[in-house]
């Protein structure tokens, strides 16, 4: 029970990484906050955990817009008195994010990708100073760090993901004084919903290609993700802010 007694808000929370994290968090003892566009998905969600639990809470919202980031904090707030912990895990590309891509398309993709991790970090930022602290967990990727390591990822989503990487180091260094870390996970290749579907689109001499460069030699489940989440938000990382973990399985280790 490494959470226990903390209050966690995770976005993107609906369907994988962001799922997996939030229901570890559940498991470690964090009241915790499910937020999501996904409606469906949250109720998906709510159906598997305890009736009438006090430990969990859904909401509808959406990520991109500031009043809605400022909404979840505040009714989190309300609902428990604190908030200790933030996961920023929406994300995503949006249409061309080539270098020919439209203007429409880049700046949609580091909307969800960066954008959103701006707003709920400058909303969530009150309430933990206002509570001596807290944990700030921004969910980057392989692809913001080196590359796409399967080539699929767009140059904007790389870019977007890169941007989160100096948000994690300059936030970090703003607001350590508070009491407060901030810390980014780069996952490789994951077996979300997303990941999935990317993993069975693929050829099948890119994905040998992408395994074959993995030491571990596999694509990760979201748990894995998740258990490198709780750490970060667990005491056992109380010393470490403004650092990314970079969990690929070992590819592009040279």
């Amino acid at each position: 029970m490494k959470l226990k007694g903390r209050i966690a808000i995770v976005t993107g929370a609906a369907t994988g990484i962001g799922r997996a994290i939030g229901l570890a968090f559940l498991s470690e003892g964090a009241r915790t906050v499910f937020v999501d566009i996904n409606a469906d998905g949250l109720d998906r969600i709510a159906r598997h955990q305890a009736a009438g639990s006090d430990e969990f809470l859904t909401i509808v919202a959406d990520a991109t817009k500031a009043v809605d980031a400022e909404r979840v904090v505040n009714e989190t707030a309300d609902r428990w008195g604190a908030v200790d912990i933030l996961v920023n895990n929406v994300g995503g590309a949006v249409g061309n994010g080539g270098i020919e891509g439209t203007e429409a398309d880049w700046e949609a993709t580091f909307t969800l990708c960066f954008k959103t991790q701006f707003l709920f970090c400058r909303a969530v930022l009150p309430a933990m100073r206002s509570h001596g602290g807290g944990r700030i967990v921004n969910i980057s990727s392989n692809a913001g760090k080196y590359r796409s390591n399967t080539g699929i990822s767009s140059i904007a989503y790389s870019a977007a993901k890169a941007a989160v990487l100096q948000l994690t180091r300059s936030l970090a260094h703003a607001v350590g004084v508070d009491g407060i870390t901030v810390n980014a996970i780069a996952p490789g290749s994951v077996l979300s919903d997303a990941g999935l579907e990317e993993f069975n689109s693929m050829e099948p001499s890119l994905r040998n290609r992408v395994l074959s460069e993995t030491p571990l030699g596999y694509f990760a489940d979201p748990k894995e993700i998740a258990s490198i989440a709780v750490f970060l938000a667990s005491d056992d990382a109380s010393y470490m802010t403004g650092t990314t973990i970079v969990a690929n399985g070992g590819w592009c280790t040279g």
